[in-house]
């Protein structure tokens, strides 16, 4: 199943709703970020995209992704993180082929950031696809002291699933 994520702590609320217990079987997630290539001369000679792309994950996310792992250890088979950078949707078509997904965990409410300046969304593409789509809600609080810490994690907001 794929899950959008702008690596912030809140998006892991997808990930929580995709292996919460009582799901048939282990989930195999591909966490997806898009980004767009870069056009910079030193990127391109100095830097690999891998790197590059590695440098938008932020340590709490990873963090945040291990608590979940090993909280709900008995759902998850597999997880990790891949970078989109298509711009059609017959690339992103064939991204979702390549990956084999079968289903999408999508924010109701939530609207994604940009971790980095060649970040866009990927919503209109995931929206038009034809693959079953769950809408994820969750309470948001804006004025927590735990917002888009490793704390938020365990305050277990209500998530439901649409």
């Amino acid at each position: 199943m794929l899950i959008p994520t702008d690596f912030s702590i809140e998006s892991l609320n997808l990930f929580k709703a995709a292996v919460q217990p009582g799901s048939t079987g282990q989930v195999h997630i591909v966490f997806l970020h898009a980004v767009y290539g870069s056009n910079s001369v030193m990127d391109l000679l100095f830097n690999s995209q891998r790197k590059i792309h590695e440098s938008l994950i932020t340590e709490n996310f990873r963090n945040g992704c291990t608590i979940i792992r090993n909280k709900f250890s008995s759902s998850i088979a597999t997880d990790r993180i891949e970078f989109f950078s298509g711009t059609t949707q017959a690339a992103f078509r064939n991204f979702l082929e390549g990956n084999n997904i079968t289903e999408i965990f999508i924010p109701k409410n939530y609207k994604f950031k940009k971790a980095s300046s060649l970040s866009f969304d990927p919503m209109p593409m995931i929206r038009r696809s034809h693959l079953p789509k769950h809408d994820v809600s969750w309470q948001q609080f804006e004025e927590t002291p735990e917002k888009n810490m490793l704390a938020e994690l365990f305050s277990d907001p209500a998530i439901s699933i649409l």
